[in-house]
């Protein structure tokens, strides 16, 4: 399962394909207050209340970008897109315009 809430400049934007994400978490910092939401990457699992049972087993990819509209939103159970969007995602944390932008945040 694939469910593509938002992925684009704005969150009710023409939904692009997962690639345009990939390709733009290679290219741009992504805003490092969603650390504090998740940390970008939400596990659904059974027994938590807050849970939609729809969702169990799958992992929810949620953030946007601190430095151009782009924004996403999507939930999955399929074990590559899983992989390559959290490989994505945690090389993006590793940039110096990100831990930069994290340091001005988390500062104050």
């Amino acid at each position: 399962m694939l469910e593509i809430k938002s992925n684009g400049t704005d969150w009710n934007a023409p939904v692009q394909p997962i690639h345009t994400l990939i390709k733009k978490l290679e290219q741009k910092p992504l805003d490092p207050v969603y650390e504090g939401m998740g940390n970008f990457i939400i596990k659904y699992k059974n027994g938590n209340q807050t849970d939609n049972p729809r969702y169990v087993g799958c992992t929810h990819f949620l953030g946007h970008f601190a430095t151009i509209p782009y924004v996403f939103n999507v939930i999955t159970n399929e074990k590559v897109v899983i992989e390559e969007l959290t490989k994505a995602i945690r090389m993006n944390q590793e940039r110096i315009d990100y831990e930069q932008l994290r340091r001005n945040i988390f500062s104050y």
